[in-house]
């Protein structure tokens, strides 16, 4: 059915009619309606009509009520479904979240917004949750939990703590409508956290409708009651959510920061009457060679078809939606291997072809296969788990990495110099050029970078208790060791991101029915889990402050020698994990050395000239030679060296 569907989908204002996909549908009805429980509704019969080499129904609507859905007649059922094609949405808060589409929404006031023009081989990424970073009461935030309260430049926790710290652009976890309530029972004779004892889809990585802003991060959504609808009104007043994402988006880009979305386009919710799993003709879920059972390659049971016309289509619709109407920069495509090959491409076509400066991030793996390379080739950026692994490590106790001066993470010594390079094809990587990899050590997945290192030092077990005070200080050897993840992540040839929290090696100390125990996997917990405490940032000053200084010397030094193109001369030391790097720029010769050792002093010798310490004057000594100098690096430590 190539070319199909060719009309605008969904209440298509400028034409003023509705049009719904629902190849099984024997008739289909749309109802509007003043408010979501008003009991007199208008019903309009709609008309199958060919488009392309398929059809849609459609019906005209000179002037439409605010809230409207469809009335479908499939088989022997009938049964009521907002849009799939919605662009905004009223939900009530209980269990499987009744929906309404809106068609009447608010206008805006961009007041001459201006997109920061971030290039993604220059941004210095954090992940952030709406929710989790302005919720706690340390956060000191008018608007706890919302968009606006990301939009406060004076609380200590909103965007003026990621201006403070030099950050250039946010990569947001998931903002698109989700189901807030998601009940989850544990497999017949697991115990009860195997399910989702909370009961809650609190990251949203379970959306429902592609196109629309979620309701729970807007000042009524944040708080919501139970069997509210959100941001309905008594007289049927709907107050957009979308609005208030859009002021949150203008203050990040005055203040400089390009605002990128995660965007799940890999499967879809079965906690609500979702409408993409009612109207499904067959081919708009992935399923097995039976043709009956759902795939799982997300692991969540529903795969979504991208390959298929409609949800092809629809992705392509989402991604210039949201850079059209909310002015975002970019997008992190969330399990990517799952999308097919075409819409992958088409995507990247279609961000910039929208904005030439747009930023396309993916996560290069699935149940569908790993394929960071292939992502690659179709112009993506792809967050390089190697880098995370090698450096990092992937287990605290049995795959420690570089910064624990071992090789037990998955990238043996000879791939280190590699990974800090960009992990280029010419040194033996995946990516063309080095912005291809996103180098990272935390994400919102998995232990914090400071529970690793906490559970790799055994500074805390596994099966140990704690409270939170006892942790969020680090001791003088976590300190060392968080210094050097700083300087491993920032003086990276590549894009880097750093999670929330990250800079004061935040710990997850799970709240609720497991207290005590570190979270590695906190998708679900609405709670002081995930809410960023800010008082501990005052906890751990110094490595603040490192962070701080080396955002600034990236951004001073290293970015412009970076962007010369100038290949990079890796630089070995006398220890097994000391190693750098040298680099000619504008300004001079630039070396960065890296001792992963944790009592070994390593020392590099480097070619002759006056050498001068940009960074970690404390961790070093340089003493002439003939033809040179050699250079002292402390276990645990880096130093960054300028010579003109």
């Amino acid at each position: 059915m190539q070319g199909w569907p060719s009309k605008a989908l969904g209440w298509v204002e400028s034409e003023r009619v509705f049009r719904l996909v629902a190849l099984k549908a024997t008739a289909v009805s749309l109802v509007l309606r003043r408010h979501p429980e008003d009991p007199d509704e208008v019903v309009r019969p709609m008309q199958r009509q060919p488009d392309g080499d398929g059809f849609v129904w459609e019906v005209a609507e000179p002037d439409p009520a605010t809230y409207y859905r469809y009335r479908v007649v499939q088989g022997t059922e009938t049964f009521d479904i907002a849009d799939p094609w919605s662009l905004a949405v009223a939900r009530q808060f209980r269990l499987g979240h009744p929906t309404w589409s809106v068609a009447r929404r608010t206008a805006f006031d961009w007041q001459g917004d201006v997109r920061p023009g971030t290039d993604v081989g220059h941004a210095i990424i954090s992940e952030v949750h709406v929710r989790d970073f302005t919720a706690h009461p340390s956060a000191g935030n008018p608007h706890p939990g919302t968009y606006l309260g990301l939009a406060d430049a004076a609380a200590p926790g909103g965007l003026g703590a990621l201006r403070d710290l030099g950050i250039t652009c946010v990569e947001l976890m998931p903002v698109t409508s989700f189901p807030v309530l998601e009940p989850i029972d544990p497999p017949a004779g697991q115990p009860a956290h195997w399910g989702n004892p909370t009961g809650m889809n609190h990251w949203g990585y379970m959306p429902s409708f592609l196109l629309v802003p979620s309701e729970r991060y807007s000042v009524r959504g944040a708080n919501a009651a139970q069997d509210e609808w959100v941001g309905v009104d008594a007289d049927g007043t709907f107050h957009d959510p979308g609005v208030e994402l859009k002021r949150m988006v203008r203050a990040l880009h005055r203040a400089g920061i390009a605002v990128i979305i995660d965007v799940v386009f890999n499967h879809v919710s079965t906690h609500d009457d979702n409408p993409l799993i009612r109207l499904d003709p067959g081919s708009w879920l992935h399923r097995e060679s039976d043709g009956v059972t759902l795939r799982s390659h997300s692991g969540c049971g529903n795969d979504l078809n991208t390959s298929d016309p409609a949800m092809h289509r629809l992705v392509l619709d989402a991604v210039r939606h949201w850079m059209r109407e909310y002015h975002v920069d970019g997008f992190r495509l969330d399990l990517a291997t799952i999308l097919d090959d075409r819409t992958l491409r088409d995507v990247r076509t279609a961000t910039r072809e929208e904005y030439p400066h747009a930023i396309l991030i993916s996560e290069p793996w699935s149940m569908a296969g790993y394929r960071p390379g292939d992502l690659a080739e179709f112009g993506h950026t792809v967050w390089n788990d190697r880098f995370r692994n090698g450096l990092k490590g992937n287990h605290p106790q049995t795959g420690r990495g570089f910064l624990f001066g071992r090789g037990d993470g998955g990238a043996p010594r000879s791939e280190i110099a590699a990974l800090l390079g960009g992990w280029e094809r010419v040194i033996g990587g995946h990516f063309e050029t080095p912005k291809l990899s996103l180098n990272y050590l935390e994400s919102h997945d998995n232990y914090t970078l400071g529970d690793f290192v906490r559970l790799a030092l055994g500074e805390v077990r596994f099966d140990e208790q704690v409270e939170r005070q006892q942790v969020a200080e680090l001791t003088p050897q976590a300190l060392r060791v968080h210094k050097l993840a700083a300087a491993l992540l920032l003086l990276s040839r590549g894009s880097v991101m750093m999670a929330q929290g990250q800079e004061w090696a935040r710990s997850k100390v799970q709240a609720g029915s497991m207290r005590g125990y570190l979270d590695g996997n906190s998708y679900n917990r609405d709670d002081a889990t995930n809410h960023l405490d800010w008082t501990e940032r005052t906890r751990n000053p110094d490595l603040v402050d490192e962070y701080r200084r080396l955002i600034t010397l990236r951004k001073d030094w290293l970015l412009p020698a970076f962007s010369t193109g100038e290949a990079m001369h890796f630089l070995a030391g006398s220890c097994t994990w000391a190693l750098g790097y040298g680099i000619d720029g504008s300004r001079g010769r630039l070396a960065v050395l890296l001792n992963g050792e944790s009592e070994c002093e390593a020392w590099f010798n480097l070619p002759g000239g006056a050498w001068w310490l940009l960074f970690g004057a404390e961790n070093a000594e340089v003493v002439p030679i003939d033809g040179g100098v050699t250079v002292r690096v402390q276990p645990t430590s880096a130093i960054v060296l300028y010579c003109a």
